[in-house]
């Protein structure tokens, strides 16, 4: 993991820091452990579950739309429309938790489940109230601030860096807002005002409320050398800096075909849509490629397309979130470009490095032994090979495989 990344983004393809590791899960071998060692051992006091893109309150970015048209009605309407949209909001978000439940969604299920296994301690929750889920900069960078704000609020209740640690657990993109997080964490003053200007005020209070926090803290933050994050499928993005966090593991749906190791984290390029690999190019080669997308035949294909290109801009603020994508942009050899056309291009440049590892932290490339039955089909192959991370059926396994490689790592 380098030091002093400054908010640089990991390039395509990546050069990851240490090998990765590729191996089978069975959901049925460590029922039996106890797993208060995330507590004993590695001083775990919280866990946060977060959510990636698309399972928030406003995932497309509609009820800050209706916000902001409602600051243009008179104060008596205004007052009267902004409870309207709150509840739109967590209506939203109850809905998609009842269509997923814990399909590529942490359910409160699986909150529970998760409690009960690690018994009284760490104390484990939901990030609460969600975050919008906007696939963009600004939502994201977003996130970060707010998981920031609730570092610092915890450690000015009474807890202490030196001794006690916090776990961050993140499905998807939530594991890019981790990634801008230790960037801020990490709080090189320099880049941290430029990461701040970029945003300008898309970030509102709260990133008026970070940017102070950090300014009057040391570098790195304190709750830096408190933070673990674990990351499922997040897809290549943001980079990571050393200096913010205290550990980092990512765990990756990833089938391999092939038995040779250092040949298993290829994946094949994903063109679909790109010149020369269209249904009308070549309608056998495009067709199959299609099918083996729609059965995760190599695992998570999300999180291999999700990468730099990928982002749906937001109806709003659209001029701050470009400036913003090119301030967490920066490293890549070319700028993501605004036209359609342009941007296909360069992104399909991208999805044919066949990235699918993080250049920093610890990949873990799991296949997932399961024939478990989802509502949206075998869970290999729900959400295209996304959603079987967040199944409470295999949270055990995981955290197993957490722990393991917490202690095999070190601090």
């Amino acid at each position: 993991m380098p030091r002093q990344n400054g908010f640089r983004h990991q390039s395509y393809p990546t050069q990851p820091s240490v090998p990765p590791v590729v191996l089978q899960l069975d959901g049925d071998a460590v029922q039996s452990l106890d797993f208060g060692h995330l507590h004993t051992q590695f001083g775990v006091q919280k866990v946060l579950l977060v959510h990636g893109t698309f399972a928030g309150d406003d995932p497309f970015g509609i009820h800050a739309m209706m916000r902001a048209g409602a600051e243009s009605l008179p104060a008596t309407a205004r007052l009267a429309a902004n409870p309207v949209i709150d509840r739109l909001s967590e209506q939203t978000k109850r809905l998609t938790d009842t269509i997923t439940a814990d399909v590529a969604n942490y359910s409160n299920g699986y909150r529970k489940r998760f409690q009960t296994l690690v018994g009284n301690d760490p104390e484990v929750s939901r990030l609460e109230p969600t975050w919008s889920s906007e696939n963009n900069h600004i939502a994201r960078a977003g996130l970060a601030v707010r998981l920031l704000n609730e570092l610092v609020e915890l450690q000015a209740e009474g807890f202490d860096p030196a001794h006690e640690r916090v776990l961050l657990w993140g499905h998807s993109h939530a594991g890019n807002g981790f990634a801008i997080l230790s960037n801020l964490l990490a709080n090189d003053q320099a880049s941290v005002e430029a990461f701040f200007e970029a945003a300008g005020d898309s970030l509102g209070p709260a990133g008026d409320v970070a940017r102070r926090a950090l300014a009057a803290s040391p570098t790195p933050h304190p709750m830096a050398n408190a933070t673990y994050v674990v990351t499922f499928g997040t897809p290549v993005r943001y980079g990571w800096d050393t200096d913010g966090l205290r550990s980092l593991v990512h765990v990756i749906h990833h089938r391999s075909l092939k038995d040779d190791e250092d040949s298993a984290a290829i994946i094949p390029a994903v063109t679909f849509g790109c010149e020369g690999n269209s249904l009308g190019d070549n309608f056998t080669a495009a067709t199959s490629g299609v099918a083996d997308v729609l059965s995760a035949k190599h695992g998570d294909w999300v999180q291999a397309f999700a990468i730099a290109g990928t982002d749906i801009a937001p109806p709003l603020k659209r001029k701050v979130n470009a400036r913003l994508g090119e301030f967490l942009e920066r490293g890549l050899p070319e700028a993501t470009p605004h036209k359609l056309k342009e941007k296909l291009k360069v992104t399909c440049a991208r999805w044919k490095t066949r990235t699918r590892l993080h250049a920093d932290g610890r990949n873990l490339l799991v296949d997932y032994e399961s024939s478990q039955l989802t509502r949206f089909g075998p869970a290999r192959q729900a959400v295209l090979g996304h959603g079987i991370y967040t199944l409470k059926d295999w949270l055990p396994s995981q955290l197993a495989l957490v722990l393991q490689w917490l202690e095999e790592d070190g601090p």
